[in-house]
């Protein structure tokens, strides 16, 4: 019997040039037998032939139809899918144009405590963490040759005046005998003997420290008995320090300012404080305090803004974030940020027209994190898709609710 040599191309398979009309299904099985008879006009004549016009050719014919009828009802039936959002009217409200920069946390007072006379620490009375109020006792030094000195002026002190007093006495009954050059002489001894008696008086007095302002001990550097080098030697001045007291019950953040944003920084500019080891608290104040001048090297100046710390959350050498608001616009047209569509050709905004998504390109302005300022492209009247994490294509078909 020889073999049959059938068509690579069967009308299940290949393209029948099935074109998708409104017409009557008589028409579809018409295109969908057009399309086999021209494939089996391709089979070899004889016996074989006649056999296949007799037992496969109606088979062909039936089985092109169904597929082209399913594909072409597949297409037909499948229904625009309708997406549920969420709109808004912009709105005209004043924004804030901010700038974000890294700030550092600083107290705002600091003093490492030094001591002014030499001696041995005979008592400290704090350590690290304790907190102090102001004029509290915190070291006491030892400083055995002042003490030796302090008696010794005393002495001396004790003798001038009474010398000062007999010579004084000795002239008022002998004029004569006792010139005025020789009390002179007298009170200039026992004004000397006071002033040296004072001196080392104060000088004790530096032997015990006391808390310059409230605040807490952050380090702590010598312990009982150390000897402790006096801060005034120039070479023993870094080896004197005795302890650091910090007062950061109000902070000081400050903040370099890169030099483009230099001409609109001012005092009393909106200050927002962000920490992130501290999620989800933000510290407001105001820019305190600027040097006016640059830094040569970063071309940056800096900015220092006071916040209040009651609770001693912010902590001195803690990296922070603030956000400066440099610029205010009153009266500016305004969309949630979710309403906004960031791309690549430019920002555009999606409003509800006639049911569906209409992408329309807008200028934008100022950005605050919350609202975006629409310049040109929207308005007031329209109504604008809060698109957020959702896809929305031009055209869609959607189902819109106003968001409260």
């Amino acid at each position: 019997m020889p073999k049959m040599s059938l068509p690579r191309t069967s009308a299940c398979i290949a393209p029948l040039n099935l074109v998708r009309t409104d017409s009557t299904p008589s028409l579809i099985i018409w295109a969908c037998c057009q399309d086999v008879r021209d494939a089996v006009g391709r089979v070899p004549t004889g016996s074989m032939g006649r056999l296949f016009h007799r037992v496969l050719w109606p088979s062909l014919i039936v089985a092109g139809c169904l597929c082209q009828c399913l594909i072409l009802h597949g297409a037909e039936s499948k229904p625009a899918t309708t997406v549920e959002v969420r709109f808004v009217h912009p709105k005209r409200s004043d924004i804030t144009r901010n700038i974000t920069l890294p700030a550092n946390v600083k107290a705002y007072q600091q003093t490492t405590l030094y001591a002014k006379v030499a001696g041995y620490l005979k008592a400290i009375n704090v350590d690290k963490g304790d907190p102090v109020k102001e004029g509290d006792m915190l070291a006491d030094i030892e400083v055995p040759e002042l003490i030796a000195d302090l008696a010794k002026f005393k002495t001396e002190v004790d003798v001038a005046k009474l010398d000062f007093e007999r010579t004084v006495e000795a002239q008022k009954k002998a004029p004569d005998l006792v010139v005025p050059q020789t009390v002179d002489n007298a009170r200039g001894k026992y004004e000397v003997a006071k002033a040296g008696l004072e001196r080392i008086e104060k000088l004790l007095g530096f032997a015990k420290i006391a808390a310059p302002f409230s605040g807490v001990i952050t380090m702590r550097y010598v312990d009982p008995g150390a000897f402790i080098p006096a801060a005034t030697s120039g070479s023993a001045a870094n080896t004197a320090a005795i302890l650091t007291l910090m007062d950061f019950s109000r902070v000081r953040v400050q903040v370099a300012v890169p030099e483009p944003e230099v001409p609109r920084t001012a005092k009393g500019q909106p200050v927002t404080v962000s920490v992130e080891e501290l999620p989800g608290r933000n510290y407001r104040g105001e820019v305190t305090r600027i040097s006016y001048a640059l830094d040569e090297a970063s071309k940056t100046m800096l900015v220092e803004a006071e916040l209040a710390n009651p609770k001693w959350e912010l902590r001195p050498g803690m990296f922070a974030q603030a956000k400066i608001g440099v610029e205010r616009k009153s009266g500016a047209l305004l969309i949630p940020v979710e309403g906004l569509v960031v791309e690549r050709g430019g920002n555009s905004v999606f409003t509800v027209v006639d049911g569906k998504a209409k992408k329309v390109a807008v200028k934008t302005g100022f950005d605050d994190g919350t609202n975006v300022e629409i310049i040109s492209g929207a308005s007031a009247e329209d109504r604008v898709i809060l698109v957020g994490k959702q896809t929305l294509a031009a055209g869609q078909a959607v189902n819109a609710v106003e968001a409260r």
